[in-house]
């Protein structure tokens, strides 16, 4: 096996993703850098505009499901009397935000908006408001993590042309 030289979006990535890292830390202390790091790795791509896109459907799917799965918490769940019942109409409720977000043309949003609402509803449902401060953390933390995944995606690294170029030109 040859290992190939590690690519401009390799470094930018690890760049993101400590930066979403360490600005979520300092964020709040009720911040996950976890999430922030999630959505660096998944929005640094190749070139900008397709980290836009996949930054704003990240955002809009985990706002629906953050949203939702706090609505759930706060007026369903707790008149539910077994786990059975709970996961039926939490599969309904999935379904029916499918459709409503594959009708708005959002099919990217889709994965991370079930996700989301699922960890809310599920992971958080024995918490007293604990699911709020989840839901607008998630959130944030995604934002936090898209928005420096463009910022880094944006930048052209020149300096790595630069090392480049000298290398290139001491070998003559």
């Amino acid at each position: 096996m040859k290992l190939k030289k590690p690519g401009q979006r390799i470094f930018k990535t690890a760049l993101a993703v400590f930066l979403s890292f360490t600005f979520s830390h300092f964020r709040s202390p009720n911040a996950l850098p976890f999430y922030s790091a999630i959505a660096a790795i998944i929005c640094t791509k190749n070139d900008v505009n397709e980290s836009i896109e996949i930054g704003l459907n990240r955002i809009l799917g985990t706002f629906i499901g953050g949203f939702v799965g706090f609505l759930y918490l706060l007026f369903v769940k707790k008149n539910l009397t077994n786990e059975i019942e709970n996961y039926f109409l939490l599969s309904v409720i999935m379904a029916f935000l499918i459709w409503i977000v594959s009708s708005m043309e959002k099919p990217n949003a889709i994965s991370i908006m079930c996700i989301v609402l699922a960890s809310v509803s599920i992971n958080h449902a024995g918490e007293n408001f604990g699911a709020i401060d989840f839901a607008v953390n998630r959130v944030l933390d995604t934002l936090v993590g898209v928005i420096i995944a463009i910022l880094v995606n944006s930048l052209d690294f020149e300096i790595l042309k630069f090392i480049k170029y000298e290398k290139e030109k001491d070998e003559k």
